[in-house]
């Protein structure tokens, strides 16, 4: 049959079906790197993501790899890791303490006798943990 005719049954346009031809008799250029990445990724139990994998090759295989290809070869390969899920009794924790109130065991005595048993001071706010 004639190429046209087929193209047109697929709907695939002819200069598709012609790059698809030249591009399957070549070797897959990154299967080398996918092997070496799929090893550390296995070795890691699947939760490594793109950094550690970049630091376990330079580190391991003494090989430096850039960001960019170790992404797009784990896109390519279908290398996904498993999204960590969050502690509910954790989170729940959490937000308890950040509302809590202390009790008031001074009582508006800042004058003690005894020296360096209460210590006062007005605080505002308190930057804590860049919040």
């Amino acid at each position: 049959m004639n190429i046209r005719v087929l193209c047109e049954i697929t709907q695939v346009s002819r200069s598709g079906y012609y790059k698809w031809l030249r591009d399957s008799d070549k070797p897959d250029k990154d299967l080398k790197d996918y092997e070496i990445i799929n090893e550390i990724f296995n070795k890691g139990k699947k939760k490594l993501g793109w950094r550690s994998i970049q630091m376990n090759l330079k580190n391991e295989k003494k090989l430096v790899m850039n960001h960019k290809k170790i992404i797009r070869i784990m896109n390519k390969y279908q290398l996904f890791v498993k999204i960590r899920i969050r502690n509910p009794y954790k989170t729940i924790a959490k937000k308890t303490q950040e509302h809590r109130t202390c009790e008031n065991k001074l009582n508006r005595e800042f004058k003690q006798a005894i020296p360096l048993k209460v210590f006062c001071t007005d605080i505002t706010y308190l930057f804590y943990n860049n919040r």
